[in-house]
């Protein structure tokens, strides 16, 4: 279990700066369950005791990761510029998470 945080905190470091969509989920989504989407542009990483946050420093935006009861890590990458996870937990909850570079015009090149 703690190779599950480990991996997760290590993947999403190397993100920073980077743009994050993510989608929460649970197994039974459509039925009774609900679900979220979130963007955070540029996002900044955090690293507390029990959680990983991803926030966006100019709106404030923010999602916050569990690192415990994480069952399993897919890691779904199509390219580099596309990088993919998605999160299982033990509580049958799925986050996936799409991480993209952001686009020339908004670095300003």
């Amino acid at each position: 279990m703690e190779d599950h945080s480990k991996k997760l905190m290590t993947f999403l470091m190397e993100q920073e700066g980077k743009d994050f969509d993510a989608l929460l989920k649970d197994e039974i989504e459509g039925t009774v369950g609900f679900s979220f989407m979130t963007y955070i542009k540029r996002g900044k990483i955090h690293i507390q005791a029990g959680r990983i946050t991803v926030s966006e420093p100019k709106t404030g935006k923010y999602f916050c990761l569990p690192v415990f009861g994480i069952e399993q890590i897919d890691d779904e990458t199509c390219g580099e510029y596309d990088r993919a996870l998605t999160i299982k937990y033990r509580n049958d909850y799925c986050i996936f998470i799409q991480i993209f570079e952001p686009s020339r015009l908004e670095k300003g090149s």
